[in-house]
């Protein structure tokens, strides 16, 4: 089954946690829960609490809203940047995961995940002011986690995943050949023969793909009754990505075409590490009533590992290298849940999340910035076997500003303002 699309990243950094419309309803909590088969991803310890074989289809959407306004831009030549005051990175990503668990013998059970663990979609109109950076940046992943969970006793319950995660990239910017005429021929020269900054741009792209296997830890305790605590950490993963660079180059005129030959703008292999950092994450859930239950978490995500972005070309050309210097982030969640009757259960969440970007580093690859999310959900039983859950949620991000220069590649300076819903519809089985 084709699980996965690209998606905006939305959770710090570049991960996506929209794998379950029953925890986008919570504000994305669930590590302390067992209440479906994404169980199998969100808590995969917690597994040995379903009773028969689960199977759980998820169906999302994304969409992002983000929105430049410039502030004095420059181009590669230093001069003021061509392209509006205002610019869009605006984008929709669909996201389906599907998730299994079954016992295996009393105390074992097997769980099942194919979901998006991380994703980015941000793409700019070519013309905007910061194109010799990034028109467009895009990050698909697809992750398969067979899980395997053991109850230790009635208390305690632990689990181990393996994550087998497939990694496809595409990076985009314009190339300035008006500058670099001007850098290495003279600007008497390249302006007679109509060649200016700004004027002759060409296109790069590089497009890389690669695999990699990390994996999961959990454990679920059950201390006293009406009260649940999960634990799960994620490894750190590192995506070796291979791949090819493209250029679509201008036409220039007699030995000015010579620019459009040299290694750094004809086409080649590349190499690229991508670093995915491992987290850690807590959970509790206590029953208020028996009909309402709170659950709150809190999780830890080393982006420290994402320092910067080094493109490696294989017709020696110079490397290529985005600097991100990300710090490690925190988010805290809280969400209720809430039975009315036999068929329907409420949910409702909060969720604030620290960025891994500060003013000082962020590109406009990814103009990430500290965020809030609420979330409501909702559980409707159909049947003894089945259910069907439906969640919605926004996220707003604190206005941030950029002023990042790039030598060769110009200075974005300006404001975003970013913002994002997500919708998610999950029907559950269970096979008793």
């Amino acid at each position: 089954m084709s699980a996965a699309f690209a998606a905006p990243a939305l959770a710090s950094g570049f991960a996506v946690q929209d794998q379950s419309a029953a925890s986008l309803g919570l504000g994305h909590v669930g590590v302390a829960l067992a209440d479906d088969a994404s169980t199998a991803l969100n808590n995969l310890a917690a597994t040995t609490e379903l009773r028969g074989a689960h199977y759980a289809l998820n169906v999302g959407g994304i969409r992002l809203g983000a929105r430049f306004s410039n502030q004095g831009s420059l181009s590669p030549a230093g001069t003021s940047a061509n392209g509006a005051a205002q610019a869009s990175a605006d984008g929709a990503a669909p996201l389906v995961s599907f998730f299994y668990a079954r016992p295996l013998a009393k105390d074992l059970s097997l769980g099942f995940a194919l979901f998006t663990p991380f994703g980015l979609s941000t793409t700019y109109e070519n013309s905007w002011v910061g194109r010799y950076q990034v028109q467009k940046a895009e990050l698909k992943s697809l992750s398969l986690m067979p899980s395997v969970a053991w109850r230790v006793s009635d208390q305690l319950s632990l689990g181990a995943g393996l994550n087998v995660m497939r990694a496809q990239a595409t990076l985009r910017s314009a190339v300035d050949f008006g500058t670099l005429c001007f850098v290495a021929v003279s600007p008497a020269a390249c302006g007679s023969a109509g060649i200016a900054p700004q004027s002759a741009d060409g296109v790069a792209t590089i497009k890389g793909n690669s695999w990699d296997v990390g994996y999961q830890l959990a454990a679920h305790l059950r201390p006293v009754e009406g009260t649940r605590i999960g634990l799960q950490y994620k490894s750190r993963m590192t995506q070796d990505i291979s791949g090819d660079a493209r250029f679509a180059n201008p036409a220039l005129p007699g030995p000015f075409a010579a620019l459009t030959q040299t290694p750094a703008t004809t086409n080649g292999g590349i190499r690229s590490a991508l670093n995915l950092p491992e987290s850690l994450t807590l959970g509790v859930a206590q029953a208020l009533s028996k009909d309402t239950e709170l659950v709150a978490e809190y999780a830890w995500t080393r982006w420290s590992r994402v320092q910067d972005l080094r493109i490696r070309f294989a017709n020696g050309a110079a490397d290529s290298v985005t600097r991100f210097g990300w710090k490690d982030t925190s988010k805290f969640g809280l969400g209720v849940k809430h039975r009315l009757n036999a068929e329907w259960l409420l949910r409702a969440g909060l969720e604030t999340e620290s960025s891994a970007v500060t003013d000082a580093n962020r590109n406009a690859v990814v103009p990430d910035s500290r965020r809030s999310f609420v979330g409501l959900g909702a559980r409707y039983q159909s049947s003894a076997t089945t259910s069907w859950d439906v969640g919605y949620g926004h996220i707003r991000f604190a206005r941030a500003s950029i002023n990042n220069a790039v030598p060769g590649q110009g200075t974005v300076t300006g404001r975003y303002a970013l913002d994002s819903d997500h919708i998610g519809v999950q029907f559950n089985r269970q096979f008793k």
